[in-house]
């Protein structure tokens, strides 16, 4: 049975295939985290207790595999890709007042808010700092210009709170700039620093930017049918915090007038706790009216859309590495 014939596949499927450099890429992530601060460390060291899937610096280093062989410059930028990834959900849950975090306490439940934005922004700098010291020009420039996408689709996402009119289009785009951008930039630098694929930096970018959006549309429907226990993370927090995803633009879409006025009438509340109450409601809403089977069927039109993007420039197992994973977005658990 071939890799994409397998059900349910898992990252640890696809990672073992490049387990040495991911090794190495966490030791950097430490070196390159570790600050002179003894609060600095002790929150580094908190983050690194929490389970990442490691799934951006994995694109890069699979982008990046030139037979067996992957630069050390690629295992440097992925970590430096992670540490930004990082700083995004520091940065996230510090706006979202969240309380947890990969099932650990969040870091500013366990160390303040001020710590959290703080360490979200040291983070970022470091990131920066430290491709710039290794002459990583190119890799700067595209995490510098990604981090600008980032913070504006964070300006998006609050200028849409609560708003059921959003749209999908104006979904993909905020999902783009907020996820997939990141991912579309770890395949890009990964392709870069492969000698045999830098002429395909393009390709390999739009290949990064379908498998960005898949993994967000995917994240969204676990909001409404994850399980907590396996998340690390409660589920309704989407729509709690007023963010109105693609399962809600569907159902919202495709609901007669009288369902839509009474969900209209739960989202006027914009209190946590007064949303929370109308979860159940709002859930069954999208399950009824075909948010989450239209969110699936997105996600798996976008992720062809990925693999086809690698049609003309990969070949074999390298090609092959590479379509499981988006099929691991389509079909992850958690």
């Amino acid at each position: 049975m071939s890799l994409l014939d397998r059900e349910r596949i898992k990252l640890i499927t696809l990672q073992r295939k490049i387990a040495p450099a991911l090794a190495q890429v966490a030791e950097e992530f430490t070196r390159i985290s570790d600050g002179t601060s003894p609060l600095t460390r002790d929150i580094c060291r908190h983050i690194q207790q929490g389970k990442s899937k490691r799934f951006r610096p994995t694109l890069l280093l699979l982008s990046a595999q030139d037979g067996d062989s992957i630069a050390t410059a690629a295992i440097q930028a992925a970590a430096c890709v992670e540490l930004v990834h990082t700083a995004t959900l520091v940065h996230d849950d510090f706006i979202d007042e969240a309380l947890v975090r990969r099932g650990l306490p969040s870091i500013n439940e366990k160390y303040g808010s001020a710590a959290a934005l703080i360490m979200g922004d040291y983070l970022y700098s470091k990131s920066l700092a430290e491709l710039c010291d290794l002459g990583l020009e190119h890799a700067v420039r595209m995490l510098a210009h990604t981090t600008v996408l980032m913070s504006e689709a964070e300006m998006l996402q609050l200028e849409y709170r609560y708003d059921l009119d959003v749209g999908e289009e104006r979904y993909m785009q905020i999902i783009y700039q907020k996820t997939a951008s990141l991912i579309e930039t770890s395949c890009r630098i990964g392709a870069y620093l492969n000698p045999r694929l830098r002429a395909e930096e393009e390709a390999f970018g739009a290949f990064g930017s379908q498998t960005g959006l898949v993994f967000q549309i995917t994240d969204d429907i676990f909001d409404f049918l994850g399980d907590e226990r396996r998340l690390g993370k409660p589920t309704g927090q989407d729509w709690e915090e007023g963010r109105i995803t693609l399962p809600l633009i569907a159902a919202w879409r495709n609901a007669p007038a009288a369902a839509k006025a009474q969900l209209a009438d739960y989202a006027r509340h914009r209190e946590s706790a007064a949303r929370a109450e109308y979860w159940p409601e709002v859930k069954d809403f999208v399950m009824q009216y075909g948010g989450v089977d239209y969110a699936f069927k997105r996600s798996r039109e976008l992720g062809e859309r990925a693999k086809d993007a690698l049609a003309p420039v990969a070949s074999g197992p390298h090609k092959d590495l590479l379509a499981v994973a988006v099929e691991y977005v389509i079909n992850r658990l958690n």
